[in-house]
């Protein structure tokens, strides 16, 4: 179940069209954890600061 966090960075992704692969692999961690923090498996606050720095600096990529 996604937890409140997790579904933050679930939209975000969406919005900015990266992959939770990408953004593991950006941020030094497993596609799998990086997925057990999002389904709040995991807590990962070692990951976090990383991952909402990815996040809010990665312009969109999607094409509309």
């Amino acid at each position: 179940m996604l937890n409140i966090y997790g579904l933050e960075v679930k939209k975000r992704l969406l919005e900015i069209g990266m992959s939770q692969k990408e953004l593991a692999e950006k941020v030094g961690t497993s596609e799998v954890y990086l997925s057990y923090i999002v389904t709040g498996q995991k807590k990962g606050w070692k990951y976090r600061d990383k991952i909402d720095e990815v996040l809010s600096n990665t312009k969109s990529r999607r094409v509309v």
